[in-house]
């Protein structure tokens, strides 16, 4: 029993200590992304602010409109991501 369970011990501690490092939040990327679809992309900043006025997710709709790339981007930044867009005038859940 005591082996079994000292077997199943080692085996998670190696698992964890191979698992992938998270990665860290490229906020800048992220914020001029941010920027170029509300000031620089008229078609991407209407779609934006109309679905965003009309009830959705800032956040959501960002992902929408971007890279499968940007999205993992956005995602490990969700919060900074929050953050700004709530300076731009657009609140997650709005």
């Amino acid at each position: 029993m005591r082996r079994t369970i000292g077997l199943m011990f080692g085996a998670i501690v190696v698992t964890i200590s191979f698992s992938p490092v998270h990665a860290a939040c490229e906020f800048m990327i992220v914020k001029q992304q941010i920027d170029m679809i509300l000031d620089r992309d008229a078609e991407k900043a209407a779609k934006f602010r109309r679905e965003v006025s009309s009830g959705s997710d800032s956040i959501a709709v960002l992902e929408s409109l971007v890279s499968s790339e940007m999205r993992e981007k956005i995602d490990i930044c969700r919060f900074d991501a929050a953050e700004y867009l709530t300076k731009r005038g657009f609140p997650p859940f709005h």
